[in-house]
């Protein structure tokens, strides 16, 4: 009689354990992360305290079509935080060395270093190019960095992400994204977002993720 009990009693604390289960909902935390490939030295080198922003660089995308990219990228390197950003112009690129844009993997014009410094007391140069674009949906947007100190030529950082919005963990990432940075409270229900309709709002996703992994 007492096995009896005994067995009814953990029977029915079983039968109570698994109905408070079944009422309390389990809520799973997403927690989506862009892919990309960067750099860091193993010795971080000097402090690099003001960087020089050079323009977007693309082989064939005008400037003019590039504003929109230029000022993402600006906007989400000063975010950062981890020196202070000095934004150049192409107009100013012009007048500096004589070209517009300059390519992160392209031949440096030789000058170019010693004029940073010297007109804009820049001890770093960051170099961005856009490897690919896609304004059109799914949209993608690839871009590439390298931050250089000016005195010694060596790479203090550097990152090359590729961001499609048609593969779901990046649609996830970048749906995230503009929820907690851009504060927008009214994505379009069923689509994803509008981060992942606008191109603008995507190349400042783009933006982020590429400036990720950068730390002081």
């Amino acid at each position: 009689m007492k096995r009896l009990n005994l067995f009814l009693f953990l029977a029915l604390v079983v039968v109570l354990g698994t109905g408070c289960q079944s009422r309390r909902p389990r809520t799973v935390q997403a927690r989506p992360e862009a892919p990309q490939n960067w750099f860091l030295p193993t010795n971080p080198g000097r402090m690099i305290r003001r960087v020089a922003m050079l323009p977007v660089y693309h082989a064939r995308i005008p400037g003019e079509v590039l504003k929109d990219v230029d000022v993402a990228l600006v906007a989400e390197l000063s975010k950062k935080a981890v020196f202070e950003v000095v934004p150049l112009s192409r107009a100013e690129m012009e007048v500096l060395i004589g070209v517009r844009e300059v390519s992160s993997v392209e031949r440096i014009p030789g000058d170019l270093f010693r004029k940073l410094q010297d007109q804009y007391g820049a001890d770093g140069v960051m170099f961005t190019d856009l490897t690919h674009y896609s304004p059109y949906r799914p949209v993608s947007v690839g871009v590439r960095s390298k931050l250089v100190d000016i005195e010694s030529g060596r790479i203090h950082w550097a990152s090359d992400v590729l961001l499609d919005s048609s593969n779901s963990g990046v649609a996830a990432a970048a749906r995230e994204y503009q929820k907690v940075m851009c504060r927008d409270n009214f994505p379009v229900q069923g689509d994803g977002g509008t981060v992942l309709m606008s191109p603008r709002l995507f190349v400042k996703f783009a933006a982020y993720s590429n400036y990720v992994s950068l730390q002081k």
